[in-house]
């Protein structure tokens, strides 16, 4: 029995140092095997990394917001309207007639916006619409400073202008190269929304080289942006990571009037250009060829004999402009301006603008399956050229005797329409025809005669062709609903 009792006891001893023996195995390759292959060690480090890129990419948006800041102003102006004289009816002349002159009280216009400061000596660059018309501008400062501003010059056609504060040594924001902004890249957007001094927020590059923004006679080549940008911002800086200006902030698309991921900025390098212009003339004048023109489409320019859509067509030789005592004809094909080939009729447009007038220009046309070389001086542009491109002549057209303005949709009008779905009207003279058909300001004419109108320019061409006595049919959109509107055009 007892021999038994010890035998137990060494089993019992044997196997407790063998199960030791196999835990310190057991542990040490797991070591062995946290060694090899990284375990628990390679996790860590790139949390750490992570991090760190969040950190360097938070503190570059941080140090750009620090340095951008100072030279974003915030401007307030103030406009005296004298509203027109209403009538005032008192019970006693509804009964026995006459009215009561209502006393004419001037209301105050107030208007805010922003602006880059790109001088130390207190130039500041805006937005047109920020500042015009306006009796009195008030910048501000991001020290608080409140500064009185003259205005130097303005340039509708850009939207954009310049002011003056009376200060040096006031913080520069420097001029970027905004031909060298891609497509993808970040930037960030600062200015005073709804007054909210100094506001910054960032996106990317969504597009480059957008037209058809403002809408009218304008020059156009916008960067697209989704930085978020609403009203108050126009004027501000679109900057990129190094902080350098690339944009002057001016439109935005949007059906409710707030920011809907789409913001527009003049890009820095036309921005320079016409405030460069306008210090230095107080104005802007342009190149001005005297023709209509459009671009080729794949099928126009096989029937042409060309090769490719490359190139601009010569739709008219407006009478009185340049061109005519040239040997530029109609269905003329632009193919180069000075030796620089021409992609499309905006590069046309602007290119021919940026020279000043009484240039000599030289351009490679295409005519009946030949080139040809032609030299033209060009003149200047004059306020506005599509009433000249309209006139023909002394005579005007019996149709403008309707008695209404229609303008092209604008940012002001993209609340309630697409850009290029027709034309608004912006005035209905009191006592016309229109009026008395109940055309109403505001409304949008989407066909004339059955004819889907897209710009003024359409809209002239179109309801020049009929006279006086002749009816036109117009379809007239307000909001959702649209109805067929016939007017007939007065016998003078």
């Amino acid at each position: 029995m007892s021999e038994t009792k010890r035998y137990g006891k060494l089993t019992i001893v044997v196997l407790l140092v063998l199960g030791m023996v196999l835990g310190g195995l057991f542990v040490s390759n797991i070591d062995l095997l946290s060694d090899r292959q990284g375990i628990g060690r390679s996790f860590m480090p790139v949390v750490s990394a992570d991090q760190r890129s969040l950190q360097e990419f938070s503190e570059t948006f941080a140090r750009i917001a620090e340095k951008v800041k100072p030279s974003v102003v915030l401007i307030r102006s103030k406009r005296v309207v004298r509203a027109a004289q209403q009538q005032l009816r008192n019970p006693f002349e509804e009964f026995f007639g006459g009215t009561t002159p209502r006393r004419q009280e001037p209301r105050t216009d107030r208007g805010l916006g922003s602006g880059v400061i790109v001088s130390e000596d207190g130039y500041i660059l805006t937005n047109n619409h920020v500042v015009d018309k306006a009796d009195e501008l008030t910048v501000y400062l991001s020290d608080e400073r409140e500064l009185k501003a003259e205005v130097i010059g303005t340039d509708p056609r850009t939207d954009l202008a310049v002011i003056k504060v009376d200060s040096d040594d006031l913080p520069v924001l420097s001029f970027g190269d905004s031909e060298q902004l891609r497509v993808g890249e970040w930037v960030m957007a600062v200015g005073n929304p709804f007054g909210l001094s100094h506001t910054v927020t960032a996106g990317i590059v969504s597009a480059k080289g957008r037209k058809s923004v403002l809408g009218g006679d304008s020059y156009q080549n916008f960067i697209q942006t989704d930085a978020a940008i609403n009203p108050g911002n126009s004027g501000g800086a679109l900057v990129d990571l190094e902080g350098n200006l690339m944009g002057i902030n001016t439109a935005i698309f949007s059906r409710t009037g707030g920011y809907q991921g789409i913001g527009f900025a003049v890009p820095a390098n036309m921005a320079r250009d016409i405030m460069t212009r306008l210090i230095e003339d107080g104005k802007i004048t342009r190149g001005f060829l005297g023709v209509e023109i459009s671009d080729l489409d794949a099928d126009l320019a096989a029937s042409m004999g060309l090769d490719d859509n490359k190139g601009v067509l010569i739709a008219k030789v407006i009478k009185g402009g340049p061109a005519v005592v040239s040997d530029i004809q109609k269905d003329d094909v632009v193919l180069a301006l000075n030796g620089i080939e021409v992609e499309n009729s905006d590069a046309l447009r602007n290119r021919i603008a940026n020279f000043p007038p009484g240039t000599e220009i030289e351009l490679e046309i295409y005519r009946d399956g030949r080139r040809k070389m032609v030299e033209i001086e060009l003149g200047e542009l004059p306020d506005n050229p599509s009433q000249l491109a309209s006139s023909e002549g002394p005579e005007k057209s019996p149709a403008s005797n309707i008695g209404i303005d229609v303008v092209d949709i604008s940012r002001e009008w993209t609340r309630f329409y697409e850009m290029g779905s027709g034309v608004v009207i912006a005035k209905v003279v009191a006592g016309s025809v229109a009026e008395d058909k109940g055309l109403r300001r505001g409304e949008l004419i989407t066909e004339v005669n059955g004819e889907a109108v897209s710009n003024v320019r359409e809209f002239v061409s179109i309801i020049r062709q009929f006279d006086a006595g002749e009816a036109i049919r117009f379809r007239v959109q307000r909001g959702e609903q649209q109805r067929l509107v016939g007017i007939r055009i007065p016998v003078e």
